[in-house]
């Protein structure tokens, strides 16, 4: 990655982490786009440059997080299965949070479930990760069924997104998979 690009990606960065703080700190309704370009040292044409809506400026990782979750089937190693791809990137993205980050998780996910405008976000932009993922299982699993990896991908999403909430996540992520590898058969 060239300077410049390296620069944008700090600048997106810092005006979406200035803007999820003002937001936990003030709530949502009561920040504006101006307040928010002011206090990240950029214009506010310049805020919407990086990021399309009010909304966008929570989820600055979006596009990254999908196209790391096709990447993570497409691009898997010779001779790894789609299962295993996924936990190790599940397990990859554990170990590269930091401790103030899993933290700040309940606090973060607190402001996107109180918040009506984030919450809806945040449900389309999964949806399209799901959509994604599940393109790119079907792609490599030629076996199952529109369905069937649309079902997986949904487990897959879901079992990140508990896994963060657990008093342990790299257990309980694992545990969770095991569910997926096994089937419920109970």
């Amino acid at each position: 990655m060239g300077l410049r690009e390296e620069k944008k990606k700090q600048t997106r960065k810092a005006i979406s982490d200035m803007a999820t703080r003002l937001f936990i700190e003030r709530g949502y309704d009561n920040v504006t786009t101006a307040e928010i370009a002011e206090k990240a040292l950029v214009s506010v044409p310049t805020l919407f440059n990086y990021f399309p809506t009010k909304e966008s400026l929570v989820f600055d990782e979006d596009a990254e997080q999908e196209q790391q979750l096709v990447d993570s089937v497409l691009k898997r190693k010779k001779g790894q299965s789609v299962h295993e791809a996924l936990l190790q990137t599940g397990i990859e993205g554990l170990d590269s949070l930091e401790d103030s980050q899993r933290k700040s998780f309940k606090v973060f996910m607190k402001l996107i479930e109180e918040t009506p405008q984030l919450n809806l976000y945040s449900k389309q932009m999964w949806l399209r990760h799901e959509a994604a993922l599940a393109k790119a299982i079907r792609k490599e699993v030629k076996v199952l069924t529109a369905i069937e990896a649309g079902a997986i991908a949904r487990f897959v999403l879901d079992a990140y997104h508990r896994s963060m909430g657990a008093a342990n996540p790299k257990v309980a992520l694992r545990s969770l998979f095991e569910i997926l590898k096994k089937g419920a058969s109970y």
